[in-house]
């Protein structure tokens, strides 16, 4: 593994931690802020268009407009819906910033095998809890999903 990988498993392994118990994820910026410091040398491109992305999606008074240029990017697209549900008030701000973090660091399969993890515990959490869903457990469990693919898989 990586730096970079080694570095999203063991803060998403906090994080979720943290938000599973206090429901609540302190850190998290500095988890975005140590994404782009990593990437940022590596793929600028990728890193600059996802934080504009971000910061589309945290200021809500940038218009929409503003968002249609980074369409013609695809690995940007996790990260716009998932502002586009943080300026509707139906995500939180943690969850928008770890998906940031994960665009930044992973290629765009990786982000959505995130997401679908995020799905599948949105689907357990509802059948036995009420109230609030935890993201951060469901994208660790993507992104372990993923890891574990690539490390079996091989690649050509």
């Amino acid at each position: 593994m990586t730096i970079a990988e080694t570095f999203a498993l063991v803060s998403f392994s906090i994080f979720s931690y943290a938000d599973l118990r206090y429901r609540l994820v302190p850190g998290i910026e500095v988890f975005l802020f140590g994404t782009i410091l990593l990437t940022f040398p590596v793929t600028p491109i990728q890193t600059g268009i996802v934080l504009l992305a971000c910061l589309w999606s945290i200021f809500r008074n940038l218009s929409g407009w503003f968002a249609i240029p980074l369409l013609f990017y695809p690995p940007v697209w996790p990260v716009l819906f998932t502002g586009y549900g943080y300026r509707k008030s139906i995500i939180g701000r943690a969850d928008l910033l770890a998906i940031s973090g994960l665009a930044c660091l992973f290629p765009l399969p990786a982000v959505l095998l995130s997401l679908l993890g995020l799905e599948l515990w949105r689907r357990l959490w509802i059948r036995r809890q009420q109230g609030n869903i935890p993201a951060l457990p469901g994208l660790l469990l993507g992104l372990i999903v993923y890891l574990l693919l690539r490390l079996f898989l091989p690649t050509p």
